[in-house]
């Protein structure tokens, strides 16, 4: 008997695991469709292109013109995409982090060349938690919002020559080191404020969750 028993209590707490699993997911998946309509909303590309690529990679286009069909580049930011959001309890469990995983591309035109295109994805984390209003209730608060370092990841195209290789290894050290100190800075106000106006079932539902 008491090897069943410890057998249904373990189906059962696997069970219950699953079931938060998938409430979790559910509620995910409605972060992110409010984000992403959200985002939509506000024009968020055009605040994008406002990062100085151009003057940051000055001094790479300088390097490019010591090739004869190399010139200068022209730098834009295209195709920003909001991927599936996760949540994560922290250690202590007084926090939640958000994780919001986005995706664009950065292409630069050089005079006489096909454009030169890095794909880009990255991660942005924002922290959840709990405070009291005046009526003493809870409600849902946002903390640190930041790009998550270790998460950028770029892939270039079109570059094959040593020579290249080597312009486009600083391209992309550059564009990573813009990418985690100025496009969290840019990005983090639209998304605590689509956060503000999320659904409040949705927020009741991800209090509940992961809080209670």
């Amino acid at each position: 008997m008491l090897k069943v028993s410890s057998l249904l209590i373990l189906l059962c707490g696997l069970l219950a695991s699953s079931s938060a699993q998938e409430d979790l997911s559910r509620i995910s998946s409605q972060i992110t469709n409010a984000l992403t309509q959200g985002l939509l909303g506000m024009n968020v590309l055009s605040t994008l292109q406002t990062i100085d690529f151009q003057g940051s990679l000055k001094n790479v286009f300088s390097l490019a013109r010591s090739h004869q069909s190399i010139l200068g580049g022209l730098v834009q930011m295209k195709d920003l995409r909001l991927l599936q959001v996760s949540l994560e309890n922290s250690p202590n469990f007084k926090e939640v982090d958000l994780r919001i995983p986005l995706a664009f591309s950065i292409q630069i035109k050089f005079p006489a060349l096909n454009p030169c295109i890095f794909h880009v994805w990255t991660d942005m984390k924002v922290q959840l938690y709990l405070e009291k209003d005046v009526d003493s209730r809870y409600q849902l608060a946002f903390g640190h919002c930041r790009i998550a370092p270790d998460t950028v990841w770029i892939q270039s195209e079109n570059f094959v020559t040593p020579m290249k290789k080597n312009i486009v290894e600083n391209i992309e050290r550059i564009l990573g080191d813009l990418i985690i100190h100025n496009l969290g800075a840019k990005m983090c106000p639209f998304i605590n404020s689509c956060l503000y106006d999320l659904n409040p079932q949705v927020t009741k539902e991800l209090i509940s969750k992961c809080w209670w």
